[in-house]
């Protein structure tokens, strides 16, 4: 038997239905439902006519011959009636099916006048300031025909004129009713009722007859007379009075309907539904009324519409400090507080409505704004206009995380988020392509690191771009050297050592397999690993090419397209290699965003986005240009050179729209001079538009703070293009240059001194210009810029605006900063860092008077001329005033140096600038030995692979120098160059035909901070593989233990504070120091080092609790080493107390209880040799005696060690396990 649906039945059980039915009737053919739709058509209508001639058939012959024949009258009716059959529809068919709205309209019929009506316009005074409104009872509608309701409700009352009453008079009767209502309708003291209603009204008139300016100074005269008391007693009496009158009031039920009254039906339905609905909701007040009052279509409760009448919460539960929330966001994509109170709190309540205000009835419809999963939910709605503001309102949200304001507030889904953003950019809708495109752009184009890349680049030195690929952060280790030793784990992961042979390999931190996992991911496992392989999955490239190519938008969606193209290009090689070769694509961009200027209409206010230069396109191209030479020859075939010559001689005016065009074009041409095309002549076609913008900057270039900075930023361009020609440059180009340049400088330079240095791009111009006086200088001589050197730069280096300008220098320094960047703030994402978090918010890593660049050009000037023994500059800069803020910087690394901003991108020239300061012979005198020592050393742990020969100087000259650590030359020789081998494997050689401009965004230090201890892993690498017998080492363990020791010892002794390894990591070290193959701990000498180290070691840990379960990257485990070290004292101790005080050390009553049953349990033959001073030991024998031992595993073990005389009397073991059984014996007889 079928069953039938049910109430409450869902659409599944519906469908499982008629799965059962369509199965049996499968097996039964002749199986039929319980019932059947069948259509019955409906007779067809005969007309008027046709109804007539059909009666006058049915009629008898004797009738027809006795009726009249029709008249005209009788056949005109008839045609009206079918006329009106035909418009209206059959009356009779149509008679059952009348509704309220027929009869209330009824038909349409033009009233006419006897007479014309006489319209008196004589105004009239209403009684109120309003119509009163009439209510209309709907109780015998259907019983009344022919007349309207209105007209109903008019019969029914009686025709009275309204009263006529003066305006006086009304505004008298309202404010009556107002102190009626202010102070009631009697009064309150007077007991006697008639007495009290006429003083009450005598009162009230002589009320309304006064101001409230008046009735304010009666009120204060009448205060001041009576008691206070008093007061007090009648307020309270009023207020009882009020409760008396207000208690019978609330007591009352509504009256009940009588029986006899009509009642609709929607009466009887609203009843169950009001007491179902909350008393605080407020429709019940108005479903209340609806018996009496007749509402018109309100016959059925609609309890979820009613809910968006609901009142918000005025009052929300508090949230507990450290309590996480979901984040809701405005339109704009600002994260909204938990609640709006919390705005108001902060200023003290003076905040009025917030447009962002916007509240969901949901399961939190007291918190404004909207969560991700609803902005998702409104991102695939069926109305475009909802699905442009949801994806507006991700882009606002994305473009305040790439500045880092979300950053440790909270985890957005990057990968949801571009999944939907991708999905969205499928869209041809022009409106959805140029925000889902929008949106896009400010995921993968980080607008602050663009921005500053490109303030930047126009410096000397800044050429370089970053390459944003995904770093692999797990390097892989020597297979066959983690096979030897298996008890360490991944020990040599930074530094590899190999003794196989001299020959040297890079240490590449990638996977070989890695292209092959990549596709082998599915595309939500490579949007978690690498967001811009997972774009390039999405044939992103053809995309790009059909959106500019076909649909070709008027908006933003072509800027868009550009700035992702620009943040695939900076993805790699590889990548900008798949850009280049798509011909199609290349062919569109250069064809309609870099036609020429003779095409163009320069003077548009507000330029088109097709066939007009665009500069990101021409950004694109430098990007592409930078990756590599192979790739700039590709953009030369398509015409590039012949672009930039079209845009650098266009002779308009700068202040147009084209200024940043030339910034781009001159940027690009400074690549390809970078890149020596054209055999370094390719600055022959471009010297004239050289010498006139030149001419035209020194004329415009407005210096002071307040002027144009992209006038200054095209001029630093220029400078800095023009100081990029290598190779030899003829006279003519410096005879053509030569003049105008000196007068810039000249010019700008006194500016400077006048107006100082307080804008980034003020900085970058005098920057630039000394770079180019430099590369003058450099070609020809000093001759035509002595006047420069004499009268302005020197008198600007002595000027107060310079010495306040590098006042600066500690203050903005990036090395210094006691903060971290957001490189890898989402890792399949990386950008370049150009944000740092405070505690008081995100900051730009650069300040606006970042003085490294100024003054790295200054030295290299200085230097240049000191070349030739021209002191100016150099006698002008080393003044006690401009050498004390630099002093102060390089003492700043000794205990500021933030080796992890030290890598960021920004930061390369200032590392330059430090090197160069600490190689200057005249620093030295500020520093002593030791603190140029440590300096030294927080400065090497600061330095990449790019900075290699900067290493070996300062091994040279400070690390492994005899003037700076005691120990002998030929010793310090021997370690410089095995410690360098460790630096030469990062040197990686690039073919002249793939040079490139292109460096990694971040690179790992080349030595880590615990390099000074580096040799005595070579003791424990030594130590595993005498084991099976292999060779001996370079170094003789003497050797390294006395470098190591006395390095480290120097080094710590220049400042206390400083901390190379931790407590934990140290402590592993020393224990390495006693497990050579020589046991060098027992000589005398050395003996005596390590028992100084040791003592300070113990001294500096009295109160510090080491880590031995922790893991430290690079290192084996605690555990590990401790078993080979319990394993050595056993074979080669020979006693030593030195040896058995670090052998006690996890042995501390503080500590787990496995290290001392691993000693008393797994290796109680070496307890015969322990013994040790008590001075040896952290925290002395109160340490390993309090509290009492509880583990009565380990008492066992004491007690079978006492009785088999397993240790030796009075010797530590022996103190320390007779000890706690005598106090587990106290305890059991008590």
């Amino acid at each position: 038997m079928i069953k039938r649906p049910k109430p409450g039945e869902t659409e599944e059980d519906i469908l499982r239905m008629q799965e059962e039915f369509l199965a049996q009737k499968a097996k039964n053919p002749q199986l039929l439902p319980a019932a059947q739709i069948v259509k019955i058509d409906k007779p067809p209508k005969q007309s008027l006519f046709a109804k007539a001639r059909q009666q006058a058939q049915t009629k008898p012959p004797a009738d027809n011959a006795l009726q009249p024949a029709p008249t005209t009258e009788l056949n005109s009716n008839l045609i009206l009636e079918e006329i009106h059959t035909k418009i209206v529809g059959d009356v009779a068919d149509s008679e059952a099916s009348k509704t309220i709205t027929d009869i209330v309209m009824g038909d349409i019929v033009e009233k006419s006048f006897d007479a014309p009506k006489v319209v008196n316009y004589s105004p009239e005074v209403e009684t109120a300031a309003f119509p009163k409104i009439q209510k209309i009872s709907l109780g015998n509608v259907a019983q009344k025909k022919g007349k309207s309701l209105f007209a109903q409700t008019c019969n029914k009352k009686p025709s009275e004129k309204p009263q006529r009453m003066e305006v006086d008079e009304v505004f008298a009767l309202e404010k009556r009713s107002d102190l009626n209502e202010l102070y009631g309708k009697t009064s309150v003291i007077v007991e006697d009722t008639k007495t009290a209603n006429e003083i009450h009204n005598e009162n009230l008139n002589l009320l309304c007859k006064m101001k409230e300016e008046e009735i304010l100074a009666e009120r204060k005269k009448l205060m001041e007379s009576i008691d206070p008391a008093i007061v007090a007693l009648l307020a309270k009496k009023r207020q009882e009075k009020a409760q008396q009158i207000m208690s019978p009031n609330a007591q009352k039920s509504p009256p009940a309907v009588p029986l006899n009254q009509t009642t609709s039906p929607k009466t009887v339905t609203l009843e169950p539904e009001v007491e179902s609905l909350p008393p605080t909701n407020p429709a019940v007040e108005i479903l209340q009324r609806s018996a009496a009052e007749q509402w018109i279509h309100f016959d059925v409760v609609e309890k979820d519409k009613l809910e968006w009448m609901r009142d918000i919460p005025l009052q929300s539960a508090k949230l507990k400090p450290g309590q996480k929330f979901e984040a809701r966001f405005d339109w704009k994509g600002v994260l909204l507080p938990y609640t709006m109170d919390e705005i108001s709190d902060k200023t003290n309540g003076a905040v009025e409505k917030d447009d962002r205000e916007l509240y969901m009835h949901g399961d939190e419809p007291h918190r404004p704004g909207y969560t991700l999963q609803e902005l998702f939910r409104l991102a695939r709605s069926n109305v475009m206009q909802q699905r442009v503001t949801a994806f507006s309102a991700i882009a606002g949200i994305l473009s305040i995380y790439q500045q880092g304001f979300y950053d440790q507030v909270l985890d957005l889904p990057i990968s949801k988020i571009f999944f939907l953003l991708r999905f969205g950019f499928d869209d041809n809708t022009p409106a959805m392509l140029e925000i889902v495109g929008k949106a896009l752009a400010y995921l993968f184009y980080n607008e602050t690191d663009e921005t500053l890349l490109d303030f930047s680049y126009d410096n000397p030195g800044c050429q370089w771009q970053p390459s944003l690929e995904v770093l692999n952060l797990e390097t892989l280790g020597d297979d066959d050297e983690m096979k030897t030793i298996e008890h360490l784990q991944k020990q040599m992961q930074q530094m590899q050592l190999s003794f196989k042979g001299a020959a040297h390999t890079v240490n590449a931190n990638v996977e070989e397999n890695e292209e092959e996992s990549k596709t082998s991911m599915s595309d939500f496992q490579l949007a978690e690993t690498d967001l811009v392989d997972c774009l390039l999955r999405t044939n992103i490239l053809q995309r790009i090419y059909f959106i500019l190519n076909v649909v070709k938008p008027e908006n933003g969606t072509v800027s868009s397209c550009l700035k992702l193209l620009i943040r695939l290009a900076r993805s790699g090689k590889e990548v900008a290699l798949q850009i280049v070769n798509n011909d199609d694509l290349m062919h569109c961009l250069f064809e309609n965003f870099l036609p020429g200027l003779e095409k163009v209409d320069t003077c548009l206010q507000t330029p088109p986005f097709y066939n007009y230069p665009q500069y990101l396109c021409l950004k694109l191209m430098r990007i592409l240009i930078s990756c590599n030479l192979s790739i700039a020859v590709k953009l030369i075939k398509f015409k590039l050179i012949d672009i930039l010559e079209n845009y650098l001689f266009n002779r308009e005016d700068k202040k147009g729209n084209l200024i940043k065009v030339q910034i781009e074009a001159l940027r690009c041409l400074r690549c390809l001079l970078l890149l020596r095309v054209e055999n370094n002549t390719l600055h022959r076609k471009f010297v004239t538009a050289f010498r006139y913008m030149l001419d035209w900057h020194y004329n415009h270039v407005t210096y002071e703070e307040g002027g144009p900075f992209l006038i200054r930023q095209h001029a630093a361009a220029l400078l800095t293009t023009i100081a990029s020609i290598n190779g030899p440059v003829g006279c003519e180009v410096t005879a053509l240059l030569g003049d105008i340049l000196h007068d810039c400088s000249c010019n700008w330079f006194h500016k400077a001194m006048r107006f100082g240095v307080k804008e980034f791009s003020q900085a970058t111009l005098l920057s630039s210009c000394l770079n180019a006086v430099t590369w003058y200088i450099r070609h020809t001589d000093t001759a035509r810029f002595q006047n420069f050197i004499g009268k302005y730069l020197c008198e600007f280096i002595k000027s107060d605006s310079f010495v306040k300008f590098i006042n600066t220098i500690s203050s903005s320094s990036i090395v210094l900063r006691k903060s971290v960047d957001r490189r890898n703030v989402h890792n399949p994402l990386p950008n370049v860092g150009s944000v740092i978090m405070n505690s008081y918010g995100p900051q730009l890593v650069i300040t606006q008077t970042y003085p490294i660049y100024v003054i790295t050009a200054i030295w290299r000037l200085m230097e240049l001329l000191l070349e030739r023994s021209e002191k100016q500059i150099f006698n002008a800069l080393f003044d006690p005033k401009i050498l004390e803020p630099m002093v102060e910087l390089l003492r700043g690394l000794s205990t500021k140096c933030n080796s992890y901003l030290a890598t960021n991108f920004f930061a390369k020239m200032e590392i330059k600038l430090l090197f160069k300061l600490l190689c200057f012979e005249g620093f030295n005198e500020y520093f002593k030995p030791a603190e140029m020592l440590q300096i030294v050393y927080n400065y090497l742990c600061c330095l990449t692979a790019e900075h290699i020969p900067e290493v070996e100087e300062l091994f040279e000259r400070v690390i492994f120098n005899p003037k700076y650590i005691s120990v002998e030359l030929e010793t310090l020789n021997k370690w410089r160059t095995k410690c360098l081998e460790l630096v030469y494997t990062r040197y990686i050689v690039v073919p002249p035909s793939e040079l490139t401009l292109l460096l990694p965004f971040s690179q790992v230090p080349i030595l880590p901070t615990d390099w000074p201890y580096f040799q005595l892993k070579v003791i424990l690498q030594h130590y595993v593989e005498n084991v099976k017998q292999k060779t001996a080492a370079d170094f003789s363990e003497r050797e390294i233990l006395q470098m190591t020791l006395n390095f480290v010892t120097q080094l710590e002794e220049c400042n206390e504070h400083i901390q190379i390894v931790s407590p934990t990591e140290k402590l592993m070290y020393l224990m390495i120091a006693f497990m050579g193959p020589d046991s060098q701990f027992l000589d005398k000498e050395v003996n005596e080092l390590l028992r100084q180290h040791l003592l300070k070691f113990y001294k500096d840990c009295e109160k510090v609790e080491f880590q031995f379960d922790a893991e430290y990257h690079g290192k084996c485990k605690f555990e590990n080493l401790y078993v080979l070290f319990l394993d050595h004292f056993q074979a080669a101790s020979y006693g030593d107390e030195l040896f058995s005080s670090l052998v006690m050390v996890p042995l501390a009553q503080k500590y787990d209880n496995k290290w001392r049953r691993r000693v008393w349990s797994d290796h109680v033959s070496a307890l015969r040799f322990l013994d040790c001073k008590e001075e040896l030991l952290i925290g002395g024998l109160t340490a390993y005696l309090e509290p009492h031992e509880q583990e009565e595993s380990l008492l066992k073990e004491y007690n079978t060690a006492l009785n088999l005389n397993l240790v030796r009397p009075n010797t530590l073991p022996y103190k320390i396990a007779k000890h706690h059984l005598d106090k587990f014996k106290e305890r059991l007889n008590k």
